[in-house]
């Protein structure tokens, strides 16, 4: 059975808003470091869109003759092995999978220093996700 092309879309629509709101948010680095709610506010937001990867990988992954995947990262690595999605950029949203489950399990020993500088990367990797996954979709529909 093909993925659901229309339920992946909502989601991608619900990615790219979440990208779109971290992106309008204006901070300097130290008020990133040292603010809270501004921290709370960008992790809170990266994990929604880091969710939603996740739901669509698993989804694509439920539609597959295969078996389901163990973990989110797992499930990356299948799509980037089967060419749904760029190796590396599959390696770096496993990496993603991992940041999700730090912050959903309470594991908070962010370094925001570091998260800081990674962030706009993180944003451009989800973004280049959801248009990989999209291209991949329409080409086989």
């Amino acid at each position: 059975m093909p993925a659901n092309l229309s339920l992946v879309s909502k989601k991608l629509d619900f990615l790219n808003d979440q990208i779109r709101k971290i992106e309008q948010m204006t901070f300097t680095k130290e008020s990133f470091v040292q603010n809270p709610d501004i921290h709370d506010l960008v992790v809170f937001r990266l994990q929604q869109a880091v969710e939603t990867c996740i739901d669509i990988a698993t989804h694509i992954i439920a539609q597959l003759d295969v078996p389901q995947k163990e973990t989110a990262k797992d499930a990356f690595l299948f799509l980037g092995e089967k060419g749904f999605v760029d190796l590396e950029l599959a390696k770096r949203m496993g990496k993603a999978a991992d940041f999700r489950n730090r912050v959903v399990h309470g594991y908070n020993d962010f370094d925001f220093n570091l998260l800081f500088e990674d962030y706009k990367e993180n944003l451009n990797d989800l973004r280049t996700f959801g248009a990989q996954i999209l291209k991949f979709l329409e080409s086989t529909s």
